[in-house]
């Protein structure tokens, strides 16, 4: 070990938000006789960051400055960011103020710092006056400011102020990146501007953008309110297909749109199948169940087998009630009732409670096929009874 690798631990601590850790390897270096250089006080200074730790972020500075190192443009705006995100804006304001005179806020960072806390802490006014302020002294920016305040405008609903602040962008800049163009599409959805929203999409494609999970939640959301049903089922198709992993948000999203399909009378049974797949493949079993009693015959016996691989065996009488309501013909119920049987052996239940019903459905199965049935259940009661005992 020597200060390399330490330095490489803090640094790791650090981005994984590994404060005690850390602090640990930070005193364990001086201990050992290395003696921590600016890089060892920046990494530490960084993990105290991600809490807001202002107080150890100050005794630190301290120590650094004892130890005969002057703070960098680096330690101030890390320190900045300390100070901000343990809600300590008046001493933000000010340091912000110290790195302008020596020429360390020559680049957007240390505004977005500010404005970024302010505005999440409901002081949209103070943040949007650090932002004029930056643009007046002409600071040096990729968009991100512009992002953070669109963003902000949109939380406090200043949706107006939103899409204008988007097209000064667009006016300005050609630089772009998923981050900004998810605020400046929200922007334009909340204000119902259509025609700015496909310009982004479009822009997405141009820039060959991958959009990522948020640019979906935004633009089904949108669709939903403008009743644009089709586009929002698209837009939930293309999701899965760039394969991003459904949320809580997305489920809720994605149940009350098949909500508004089923109630749109136009709406045909090929989507209705498609959705239903959805529905499944997500596991969503009962809300699969309220689709398919509104779909035409074929696509009952899609849902019916896989209801019964991955069903819950408490629902299983309703949906054999919804595949007798189709009219099914009796060789189709039989090969329905197979499954169910071979997956209640698979998930360890005993069909004791439902011999009766297998023996008064036995002239559909054969002789043969009822007994294999019954010996496997058997061999699983007993089993069951044998552990038990």
């Amino acid at each position: 070990m020597d200060g390399v690798m330490y330095g490489i631990l803090l640094a790791i601590c650090a981005s994984n938000n590994l404060c005690a850790e850390a602090q640990s390897y930070f005193n364990q270096m001086k201990v050992k006789g290395h003696p921590p250089n600016v890089y060892h006080y920046s990494s530490l200074l960084n993990a105290y960051s991600s809490g807001g730790d202002y107080t150890k972020a100050d005794e630190l500075i301290q120590d650094m400055k004892s130890s005969g190192l002057v703070p960098n443009k680096v330690i101030l705006t890390t320190l900045l960011k300390v100070y901000v995100r343990g809600g300590l804006f008046e001493k933000s304001r000010e340091l912000l103020a110290e790195l302008d005179t020596l020429g360390y806020a020559e680049n957007e960072m240390p505004y977005c710092f500010l404005m970024d806390g302010l505005s999440k802490a409901g002081r949209l006014d103070e943040a949007r006056v650090v932002f004029k302020k930056m643009q007046e002294k002409c600071v040096k920016s990729n968009g991100y400011a512009h992002s953070i305040m669109i963003s902000a405008f949109c939380r406090g609903g200043c949706f107006e102020e939103a899409k204008q602040l988007a097209r000064d962008f667009e006016a300005k800049y050609d630089k772009y990146d998923v981050v900004l163009l998810n605020s400046m599409l929200c922007a334009y959805c909340r204000t119902g501007d259509m025609e700015s929203v496909i310009h982004v999409m479009r822009k997405l494609d141009e820039l060959a953008i991958s959009p990522d999970y948020n640019t979906f939640h935004i633009l089904i959301k949108y669709f939903r309110k403008e009743k644009m049903y089709m586009l929002a089922y698209r837009t939930m198709v293309d999701m899965h297909k760039k394969g991003h992993q459904p949320e809580e948000v997305h489920h809720i999203n994605l149940l009350l749109l098949v909500k508004d399909l089923l109630y749109k009378r136009s709406m045909c049974n090929a989507l209705h199948e498609k959705i239903l797949h959805i529905l499944i493949s997500e596991k969503l079993l009962k809300d699969a169940y309220v689709v398919v009693k509104s779909i035409y015959h074929p696509a009952i016996k899609k849902f019916a087998s896989a209801f019964v691989r991955l069903g819950n065996i408490n629902l299983v009488n309703d949906v054999m009630k919804a595949i007798h309501a189709t009219g099914y013909m009796i060789d189709q119920k039989k090969e329905l009732l197979h499954k169910l049987l071979e997956w209640m052996t698979g998930q360890g239940y005993v069909v004791d409670s439902v011999v009766n019903l297998i023996l008064k459905n036995s002239h559909l199965f054969g002789r043969q096929l009822i007994a294999d049935i019954l010996s496997k259940q058997h061999m699983k009661s007993k089993s069951s009874r044998t552990l038990k005992e």
